[in-house]
């Protein structure tokens, strides 16, 4: 699993790693369906997780994002972090158009979360955190909506224009 980690390797291959570990955990690890579920999910954020930081290309994070759709979100907290890490490959591929469409609900519950608690007067620190990280990235999206573009973020094409420009020595 470490080895899969390491910068050097590809996504492909660190997919690969992660699929043959998940295979070797649910024959030999999981006694339940509960447990193969989970073992199933933890490697499917793993995968997206990778997707988010190596930038395959765009079709691939949206399969990922769907394999992860499909086997749910263990938790709340789960679905908020793998969602915020397939809307910011979205913004990495400018479709904030479909970045927009997976994050908006998620803000708007917990926005209505926020409220309720605010009117109960109850904690609001675990809406708040979340809120926080998800509103800096529909921000974002929404400027790649309007064509703008944002400051200190990297995108395909910016990288793409990098590298197909030869560096001065």
């Amino acid at each position: 699993m470490v080895k899969s980690l390491d910068k050097e390797r590809s996504f492909a291959e660190a997919v690969d790693d992660f699929r043959r570990l998940e295979a070797e955990f649910v024959v030999r690890g999981c006694d339940d369906e509960f447990d193969v579920l989970e073992t199933r999910r933890r490697i499917a954020e793993t995968i997206l997780t990778l997707a988010q930081a190596k930038h395959p290309p765009f079709e691939v994070c949206r399969e990922v994002w769907k394999d992860m759709v499909r086997l749910g979100f263990s938790n709340r907290e789960r679905q908020y972090t793998m969602t915020w890490f397939y809307a910011d490959c979205c913004r990495y591929d400018e479709n904030p158009e479909e970045g927009l469409a997976v994050l908006e609900p998620l803000v708007a519950e917990l926005e209505r979360g926020l409220e309720e608690a605010r009117a109960t007067q109850s904690d609001t620190d675990y809406f708040e955190y979340h809120l926080e990280d998800l509103l800096k990235l529909r921000d974002e999206l929404l400027a790649q909506r309007r064509g703008e573009q944002i400051p200190g973020k990297r995108t395909r094409r910016i990288d793409e224009a990098r590298r197909s420009t030869p560096e001065e020595d």
